[in-house]
């Protein structure tokens, strides 16, 4: 597994599975194969020969002090995920691999979330032995910021949690055939399907947590712990935030879908079809890429293949990854 130091903090990127090559095809709409393939540092460790981009979903444990952060969870095993159905029903060894990492589940302390997609939060909770949904990580509290958690109950419109996995296999046609648009079931969704989502979402991976009485909401920008903050990024969804890690005079950065893949990087007003406000996350991004390039501060892609991470640097009047700043 993939591991950094930041001063004497430990981050170590926790695999949970390789998004299936084509999936995301279109979500960054001029990321067509011809463009790629002439972004020279994109093969072979964000896009293939092809020409499509590679992503993945992965967690970050992050040992600070003497606190062990869990940052977003990934999709979970067993969940209803009707706007994206091949990933309903998943059975996958996250939690072994965590084991593999050096960590239980009881030694999770915080569980940080960028933001509440289906993609970022799935391992909140896990069925225990009697089939109940429970906090995946009973000893640790889930801190998301309060501005995101409102923007997600808001979705909940017409249709309550209650019973929300029951009506979940009525959005979509688990069948459907060759030419549905994957990208606009996702990610433009009808206000009814994205609503029954959004529920089973609340149902099956926050309410448990809730129940337990282990939900923190923090404010914009707050301090989690010395060393660990949120960082406002807003444009993927409204109140999206990144994670900022110091300890001495190093420094991380964790994306989340801020930088939803490296092709952003290149060409920064590239933003993503799933974008709430893609000017606002183009803008933002650029702002950032601009501040940090040159620096030592180490970027961390939530959904970035290959190396995993990196530092920003010019490259003409665009920026690019690269596994050393000097």
């Amino acid at each position: 597994m993939k591991s950094w130091k930041i001063g004497s903090f430990k981050v170590t990127e926790i695999p949970e599975f390789p998004i299936e090559v084509g999936l995301l095809d279109g979500l960054v709409a001029q990321a067509t194969p011809d463009v790629v393939l002439g972004i020279d540092w994109m093969c072979p460790d964000y896009a293939n020969e092809q020409g499509q981009t590679l992503w993945d979903i992965h967690s970050y444990v992050v040992e600070a002090g003497d606190k062990t952060i869990l940052i977003d969870a990934g999709c979970g095993n067993g969940k209803n995920y009707p706007m994206q159905p091949i990933w309903t029903g998943l059975d996958l060894p996250f939690l072994e691999r965590l084991n593999e990492a050096g960590y239980s589940r009881d030694d999770i302390d915080i569980v940080l979330i960028t933001h509440l997609h289906l993609d970022h939060v799935g391992w909140c909770s896990m069925r225990n032995e009697t089939g109940a949904w429970v906090p995946t990580f009973p000893n640790a509290r889930l801190m998301l910021v309060r501005g995101e958690y409102e923007r997600h109950l808001s979705q909940i419109l017409a249709h309550p949690a209650d019973g929300a996995a029951d009506r979940g296999t009525d959005v979509v046609d688990d069948s459907a055939e060759d030419d549905v648009d994957l990208i606009a079931r996702a990610f433009h969704a009808d206000t009814d399907a994205l609503s029954i989502q959004t529920a089973l979402i609340q149902e099956e991976s926050l309410q448990p947590v809730v129940d337990a009485g282990l939900l923190d909401l923090v404010e914009t920008d707050a301090q989690i712990v010395p060393g660990v903050e949120y960082v406002s990024t807003p444009g993927h969804t409204s109140h999206h935030h990144s994670v900022r890690l110091t300890s001495g005079d190093q420094s991380a950065f964790i994306t989340g879908d801020f930088i939803h893949h490296p092709i952003q990087i290149a060409r920064p007003d590239w933003s993503s079809q799933g974008d709430w406000d893609p000017d606002a996350s183009a803008r933002n991004r650029r702002a950032l890429l601009e501040q940090c390039a040159g620096t030592d501060l180490l970027i961390l892609g939530t959904h970035f293949t290959g190396a995993g991470a990196g530092y920003i640097v010019a490259d003409g009047q665009s920026y690019k990854l690269v596994s050393n700043p000097r």
